[in-house]
């Protein structure tokens, strides 16, 4: 039995013991070891977003936090001394999932996961689980430390958008099938549309082969014709006669003119009335002229297509007015100018020729002229649309606009300049006069004259 410490008249010291008091004089390490472990069940005790506990080594649960309880829906009570397991998937524990993970964190240290969990009323939860291993001093396995966060939201958007991209992956499939079946479906029909093109482009060369033999055809036709009409001129007596079969002839050559273009035309849809023309002008002037430089031309005209139906019509129409202008004009080899002009205006195709020469006769009328050739045009210009106009000015200028030319591009300006140019030769006066083949010269309108 210990001597009792108690000395007579000294007050009795206190029950506490020294291990009591210790905290009072403790040493400095030894309370902020206490206050670090105060400020950490603090802060454990605090985190709500996450289940915050703590396994022995077993598994068996020691703490647990507010977080816990809220995210899971489990009481202290309910859960302290009980094995973590009962937080696994029936799966999961068939698995042997808690025994991994355990095994798996005491091994390494660390082990972490995402998996199905459940709550108190039986519902489950997708966890991100962190489980750590802590050691003693001596290395020794104390037990873990099990931080558990619900990221059911997260992993909910997660398979809403997996689901999304799977069923965008299934339309897009079924979408590219359907495209692969329409762009199958075009070709057969685009293969079928070339092969019926093809038969119509053979068809059509055969066609323009044809087309081409009948114009050559028809053009030797008319030579033939011209020759007969020539042969026959020289038995005639009459002067009358013989200038009424050649005038015949000149207008047979403009017929055949055409048909002569359309043979070396690639495009037998038309006629160009610039070149076209330009023919028509020469061919007129080499037959009525009397010498070949007596006529001085120039000629203006845009581009202007001319269909099949109008093509002799107006080859016929000027021609009657330059044949006009050298007989009556500049009659008996009397020397000149004769400018002739096609342009484009709204609604139709200005044509104008025009002569230095006597002019018109006084009180000359028109429609009271007994002409044939002016009644042949006056016929001609009413055929293509128009009629034709007489004015005095500085020799004689006649105007027609023909509106059964005009095109779609009416009251539009010309695509491009108009086309200048004189004839490159007089033909038919070199034929007929057997003279060498001379160039006309080109000149410009003189401003003194009237417009034309």
């Amino acid at each position: 039995m210990r001597p009792s410490n108690d000395q007579p008249g000294k007050p009795r010291k206190s029950g506490r013991s020294k291990r009591d008091a210790e905290p009072a004089h403790a040493p400095p390490a030894s309370r902020a070891m206490a206050q670090s472990e105060q400020m950490f069940r603090l802060l454990v005790e605090s985190v709500t977003d996450y289940s915050v506990l703590m396994l022995d080594p077993q598994g068996h649960i020691v703490t647990w936090n507010p977080g816990a309880e809220q995210r899971k829906g489990f009481t202290k009570g309910d859960v302290l001394g009980q094995h973590f397991s009962m937080f696994f998937t029936p799966e999961a524990l068939v698995a042997g999932r808690a025994v991994q993970e355990l095994a798996g964190a005491a091994r390494d240290g660390r082990f972490e996961t995402q998996d199905w969990r459940l709550r108190k009323d039986g519902s489950r939860f997708w966890a991100h689980v962190i489980l750590t291993a802590i050691h003693g001093p001596e290395g020794e396995l104390r037990g873990f430390a099990k931080v558990t966060r619900d990221m059911t939201a997260q992993k909910e958007l997660e398979d809403a958008q997996a689901q999304l991209a799977l069923d965008l992956d299934h339309r897009v499939r079924e979408r590219t099938i359907q495209l692969e079946a329409s762009v199958a479906e075009l070709k057969a029909k685009n293969d079928e549309i070339e092969s019926l093109a093809a038969m119509v482009s053979h068809d059509l060369r055969e066609k323009e082969v044809l087309l081409r033999e009948v114009y050559h055809r028809v053009k030797n036709n008319l030579q033939v014709v011209q020759s007969l009409l020539k042969m026959g001129a020289r038995l005639l007596r009459s002067d009358d006669g013989r200038q009424a079969i050649e005038t015949a002839v000149q207008r047979v050559y403009v017929m055949a003119m055409v048909h002569e273009h359309l043979y070396q035309m690639p495009d037998l849809s038309g006629l160009t009335l610039a070149t076209y023309l330009r023919d028509v002008v020469e061919g007129a002037i080499a037959a009525n002229s009397e010498q070949p430089d007596q006529v001085q031309v120039q000629l203006e005209s845009d581009e202007i297509p001319v269909p099949l139906d109008f093509a002799i019509p107006i080859g016929l129409l000027a021609n009657e007015l330059v044949s006009n202008c050298l007989k009556h004009g500049l009659p008996h080899g009397r020397r000149g100018r004769i400018t002739i002009s096609a342009r484009r205006i709204p609604g139709a195709v200005r044509l104008v020729v025009h002569d230095d020469g006597a002019g018109l006769p006084e009180g000359f009328d028109a429609a009271k002229c007994t002409s044939m050739g002016l009644k042949l045009a006056a016929s001609l210009a009413h055929q293509l649309g128009g009629r034709l106009e007489f004015t005095s000015c500085s020799g004689c200028r006649v105007q027609a606009d023909l509106t059964r030319l005009s095109s779609e591009n009416d009251g539009l300006k010309p695509s491009g300049p108009p086309m200048q140019f004189a004839p490159s030769s007089l033909i038919g006066a070199s034929r007929k006069k057997a003279a060498a083949e001379t160039s006309l010269t080109h000149e410009f309108t003189d401003p003194n004259h009237c417009s034309h």
